[in-house]
């Protein structure tokens, strides 16, 4: 039986497809991004990234962690948890440090690049007003705003929650990655200082958003999703994975929608 994200991916190849490459992507891969269309992106990300955190207290606002520490609940042990709650727990833990770091790296590197991340500002509110964050901006920030506990008894309270850190991060790497694969084949013997984003990408951003450590982190969190749902298999019987992959698909339908709106035109 396949895993839960696996499941996910199959469900929708094109939606997924469509979420991860595109115009924006191939000019990246290119070195064809101007410095201002990068510039923009990188300020909707970095609005992104405060969404992000904001749906991270959310969840962790609901998280049910065990009453006592332990390999099982009612034991103590100082082993490595093995409920799915206090790995969920420290890997978004990780993910805010992780975001603040990104954020940190994004404003230093705008500023060596030249990257313009100026948007406008709504005097009256202090606020970027909806009209000028790109689609995919918007469409994220209410799916973070959304995030709440699933049906009322229902098993995995933050399956959905998760689903969307999942989605999101899992888009990311592999349009990434795609970029990442196709930029000898793209650029030829260009050096990155020709790009048209001063090499912005090619030296800074790509090899963040696509390194092992990343790869490893985003795999993580499949991983606990996973388990955890084959536990409640294990407990309840294999229509208790109908039920979780049903809740699991709408959330995952909205991400992607979210990721393909998210790339500027071009």
């Amino acid at each position: 039986m396949a895993s839960l994200t696996a499941s996910l991916l199959a469900s929708s190849p094109e939606a997924f497809t469509a979420a991860t490459t595109g115009p924006f992507l191939t000019s990246a891969a290119a070195g064809t991004t101007p410095r201002e269309t990068l510039g923009l992106w990188l300020a909707n990300d970095r609005l992104y990234i405060h969404a992000y955190i904001r749906a991270t207290g959310k969840l962790l606002a609901f998280l049910p962690l065990p009453a006592l520490p332990g390999p099982t609940p009612g034991t103590v042990s100082s082993a490595p948890p093995t409920d799915p709650e206090t790995k969920l727990l420290d890997w978004l833990v990780a993910a805010l440090a992780n975001v603040r770091r990104e954020e940190a790296f994004f404003l230093a590197t705008a500023e060596r690049f030249a990257l313009p991340l100026a948007l406008p500002l709504d005097p009256a509110t202090g606020t970027v007003p909806a009209a000028a964050k790109l689609p995919g901006l918007r469409r994220w920030e209410a799916l973070f705003d959304a995030v709440a506990p699933g049906p009322a008894g229902a098993p995995l309270p933050w399956l959905e929650a998760a689903v969307v850190f999942w989605g999101t991060e899992i888009c990311y790497l592999d349009a990434w990655t795609r970029v990442r694969d196709a930029v000898a084949a793209a650029r030829g013997p260009a050096g990155p200082d020709a790009d048209a984003d001063g090499g912005a990408l090619r030296r800074e951003f790509i090899p963040n958003w696509t390194n092992d450590e990343f790869r490893r982190f985003v795999h993580q969190l499949g991983s606990i999703i996973d388990e955890a749902v084959a536990e409640q298999v294990r407990c309840h019987g294999a229509a208790v994975r109908d039920q979780l992959l049903e809740r699991a698909l709408g959330q995952w339908r909205e991400v992607l929608l979210a990721e393909e709106s998210f790339w500027p035109a071009m």
